[in-house]
Formats: structure tokens, sequence, C-alpha cells
């Protein structure tokens, strides 16, 4: 006997504690929604800048990667929380998950879990405003009423309704008030608690886990009510507030799910679908009607109308790809151009520099570019491949030029700093100038000024390739030709102005 009821006792234990059970489980008429907008949880709960999508928050309050701190354990502190979207279904379920830590063996003052008419502000009631429109679940950790009734009920956890009017008692720990509760002793525990706060058909129900089991679903009945009135609409919230007493109040999710009727949806399917025929018929019927207007005014009107040529109006995917690249190749020719001009400006500088010693030099040519603008034509594809190819193997020889000319610059003024200047009157003449090294480096400049006007007069007879069948058949510039070309200019670019810099700092030195 006494066997019988140790194992109706255990069995009993288990449906206590293991109380919950999802009501679209129960209830196959009910269908259960996630809603994203109105939940948040971790990990990656915030922005990086900081932000809850969908929430805002404010006061105290600071959110992490993994959770949202309420109220840090500091004294006089108020934090909030926020849905920035409302929730309208008839029925819903909240699966909130929290932690509330102090050091002290006593708390305060405690948090609080809203659904109301609108969003709270920073108040007096757990962090938020007083007299509310909607429900109110607080977690009270301080005990107020100690003294006067001696009932020593703190923690607890207390569900409270408010149409608007009512004041919340403080001193009483609102016990006149309240509508439902349970004392359990929520601070400090191993595992973060977690409440299931469930409204279907006019009733309200919360089930606590306590913190103590690792089993997710140990949850057991906190309170239920039955017949209340909740606004149709409204936003939900967490608050927390500190006084004298401090703790920590984190909320590390908070998940919300409503449930439907399947009649209802399948109800709203089907007058979803017979609008959406209903507005195809419409659209169906009026592109019938424009298309018999569009033929009235045509026969109406047989002047007025011209059949429209869209090959000549719209730019071909082909067109349109040689376009570009005749543009860039434009583009290198500018460059290429500017180069030129910059050699000339070196060959003049280092002639300067060779005559200091034996006197001026026979002058300077004066090289400029005689580049013709003339646009290239179509018969002329052959010289469009041509030019592209010679452009590519002058600008390839560009870097060893460049090289060539590197190595002279520093063999010269490797001598010109082993030499000693002699002082004849106001100038300093260095009479030991490596004659043939500066010989090289004209010949070399030359050589650049060359190649680049023979370029310069390839690139500007550049003409459009004819239309072809295929895009296969077309034998201009390719992509990657193209930017092969645009990486060697940079680096002709980079070795000219390494090279410019050495030679202005050798002319302020020497001239």
């Amino acid at each position: 006997m006494n066997f019988h009821l140790f194992i109706l006792t255990i069995y009993c234990s288990i449906i206590y504690v293991f109380s919950y059970t999802d009501p679209s489980i129960t209830n196959p008429q009910l269908v259960k929604r996630f809603e994203y907008k109105l939940s948040f949880k971790g990990p990656n709960l915030a922005f990086k800048d900081g932000s809850i999508p969908f929430w805002t928050f404010g006061g105290s309050a600071i959110a992490s990667d993994e959770q949202i701190r309420i109220t840090p354990s500091i004294r006089s502190q108020k934090g909030w929380v926020w849905s920035k979207n409302t929730l309208s279904a008839d029925s819903w379920l909240l699966d909130v998950k929290l932690r509330v830590t102090g050091r002290g063996r006593l708390g305060a003052d405690g948090m609080a879990i809203w659904f109301t008419e609108n969003p709270g502000v920073e108040g007096s009631v757990f962090g938020s405003n007083d007299q509310w429109k909607g429900l109110g679940i607080f977690l009270d950790s301080f005990d107020n009423d100690a003294l006067t009734t001696q009932l020593q009920n703190n923690p607890i956890i207390v569900v409270m309704l408010n149409d608007g009017t009512k004041f919340y008692d403080h001193q009483h720990d609102g016990s006149s008030q309240i509508q439902g509760s349970c004392i359990r002793d929520f601070r400090n525990k191993p595992l973060p608690i977690q409440l299931k706060i469930e409204y279907i058909n006019q009733g309200l129900t919360i089930y606590i886990n306590n913190g103590i089991s690792q089993d997710d679903n140990a949850f057991e009945l906190c309170t239920h009510i039955d017949r209340i009135q909740l606004p149709k609409i409204g936003y939900l919230g967490v608050t927390a507030a500190t006084g004298g007493l401090a703790d920590d109040h984190d909320v590390l999710e908070f998940l919300t799910h409503t449930y439907s009727d399947r009649q209802i949806l399948a109800q709203n399917q089907v007058t979803t679908d017979e609008q959406a025929r209903k507005y195809k018929e419409e659209y169906e019927k009026y592109e019938q009607e424009l298309q018999q207007q569009k033929a009235d005014y045509r026969k109406d009107h047989p002047d007025a109308t011209t059949p429209l040529n869209e090959q000549q109006i719209y730019e071909t995917e082909y067109d349109r790809e040689f376009r570009i690249i005749l543009e860039g190749q434009d583009q290198i020719r500018l460059a290429l151009t500017s180069i030129d001009r910059k050699m000339a400006e070196l060959l003049g500088r280092v002639e300067r520099f060779g005559s200091v010693g034996g006197g001026q030099a026979q002058g300077t040519p004066s090289i400029g570019s005689n580049v013709p603008a003339d646009v290239a034509r179509v018969q002329d594809i052959n010289r469009v491949i041509n030019a592209n190819t010679d452009m590519t193997r002058t600008v390839q020889s560009f870097g060893q030029v460049l090289t060539d000319l590197q190595q002279k610059v520093n063999y010269l003024q490797t001598n010109l700093n082993n030499q000693r200047p002699v002082n004849t009157g106001n100038q300093a003449v260095n009479s030991n100038v490596d004659s043939k090294t500066l010989n090289e480096l004209r010949d070399t400049i030359r050589q650049i000024k060359s190649e680049t006007n023979t370029l310069l007069q390839k690139s500007s007879n550049q003409v459009q390739c004819p239309n072809v069948a295929h895009l296969g058949d077309s034998s201009c510039l390719g992509p990657y030709t193209f930017f092969a070309i645009i990486a060697l200019q940079i680096i002709i670019f980079i070795g000219y102005f390494t090279y410019r810099k050495q030679q202005d700092h050798l002319s302020r030195k020497y001239l």
C-alpha cells in the first residue's frame, strides 16, 4: 500500500511540475505563429550601434550582444524597453527569460512585464508610469509592507489590471489591487528564470521555471485568471527600478507567439483568393479596353502614328560595351599626352643640368603632342586592333625603360655626391660630370617621347568596331586587356613621380 502511494505521489509531482503544454498541441484548431517583430533574443541581439531591431529602450537600460540589462546594481536607477510594433491578436503567448541578481540578501525594487494600450514612459511603478491601461505583471523583490503586515511575502509575482484610473499602492505592494499572484524566490538563481504568459479566450495563465533545473520544460503553474478584458491592440515592454537596495535586472529572451483559429484563417485565405481573382478580372478587362482604345485611335488618326524602330532608338548591348572601351582608350590617350608633356619638361631640366659646367645647351627642343581629334570610322576595324596591340606593347616597355632610367639617374647621383664643387664666383661648377651618362639619359628620354608620340598617333586613329551578329565574333579590346593597360599606366605614374621627386631634389642641390 505504501509503495502504491509513493508511486502516485511521484506521478502527481511530475504532472504538477510539467504542467505547461502548448495550446496548439492540445487544441488542433489553433495555429501558432512566431512574431519576430515583437521578439528579441541573443546572440546578436543588438546592432553595432547599440540599437535593437523593432524595439526601443532608454533610462539605465543597456543592450549587449546576449541580453538587455534593464537596470544595473546601482541605487535609484530606472530602465525600460518597449516594442515599436503593436500586438493585435486575440490569443498570444509571451516567453520571457529573466535574471535578477544582487550581492545582498534582499533586493529592490523589482521589474515588470507590460501589455498596455500605449507605450509607457519612465515613472514610479517599477520604472514605468502609473495609471496605465492594460496588463502589468510585477516581479516585486522588496517587501514594503513588512513592518505593518508581518507577512514576509516577497519576492512575489503579481498580476494587476488597470483601466487608466487606478494608482499603484506602493506602501502595501498593491496587495488590495492584485488579481493573481504566486510567491516565488526569483533572485540569485543558478540559471535564468523563465515565464510563460498565456492569454487565450480571455483567460490569463502564468507559468514559471524557477531556474534550478536545467530542463527548459520544467514549468509549474503560478496563477490563472478568467474573464479578463485586455486592450485589442497593445504594446509590449519590460521595465525595472532600484531604490535604496539594488539588483541587476537582465532580460535574456523575449519571444512572442500568436494563436489563430484554423477555420478563420481558411476563411480569410478564401476571401483573399476571391479578392485576387476579382482584381485579376478587372485588370484583364482594363487591358482589353486599353488595347481597343489604341486600335480605335490608330484607325481614326492613321497619319499621327508612326512605327518605332527600337534598334535605332535604344543602344544595343554590344554598342554600349564598345562605347565604354572607346571611352577608356580616350582616357588612356589623354593620360599619355600628359606623360609626353611631363617628359618634355624633364628633358629640358636634364639638358640644363648638363650645361652647367660647359655653358648653355644649344636649345631644348619643344616637343608637343599633335594628336588628331577626328573620330575613327567603322571600316577601319583593323587599325583599332593594331593600335590596341601596339599600345599594349608600348605601355609594357615603359616599365623597363623607366627602370633603366632610374638606374642611370642613381648612378649619376652617386657620382655627383662623390665630387667636390669648385667655387668660381657665386656659382659652383661641377667639372667632373659624366657626359656619357647624361647623353645616355637624353637618348632614353627621347626614346620614351618617340614611343609616346607613336602610341598617340595610333590611338587617335582608333575607330568603332562594326556591328556583328554575335558578340563572340568581335576582335576588339577585351576587358582583361583594358584593365591590364590601366594597371601598367598606374605603374608608369608611380615611376615618373618617383623620378621627378629625385630629380627636383638633385636640381635644388646643384643648380
